[in-house]
């Protein structure tokens, strides 16, 4: 549990200048919950279960949004849960350890969607 705080407060302190500081709390729910899912997607699709995410190309992208949004409610509301933004707002780091983390963050996403897209790629036969 420390160390999803502790992504969640690089999320937060990245999120808290520019023009997303007014939603930084909303904005990091959604990253650490936008993280949770790609891993689902890929155990989803390694078990061969795909038919679980609820969207389908004959009806209209309106319903897939509502139905991906609603997939995703239960996960985001216990995120939220877990991380109060009063617990993000108290936490400080050495600027070295947060240095090392946001690199090791930014190598970690970009690793999950690679392995991601090469599992879709994999199981549609083209990889």
């Amino acid at each position: 549990m420390k160390t999803i705080k502790f992504i969640a407060y690089l999320f937060y302190r990245y999120y808290s200048t520019g023009p997303t500081s007014e939603i930084r709390y909303f904005s990091t729910l959604c990253a650490m919950v936008m993280l949770f899912y790609i891993h689902l997607f890929q155990i989803l699709i390694l078990l061969n279960a795909t038919y679980l995410i609820p969207t389908d190309s004959s009806q209209a992208k309106i319903s897939n949004w509502f139905k991906m949004a609603l997939f995703l409610l239960p996960i985001f509301l216990l995120v939220g849960l877990l991380i109060r933004e009063s617990e993000l707002k108290g936490m400080t780091y050495e600027k070295e350890k947060m240095r090392t983390g946001y690199i090791w963050l930014v190598i970690y996403i970009v690793v999950s969607f690679a392995i991601l897209i090469l599992l879709i790629l994999y199981k549609r036969g083209k990889l």
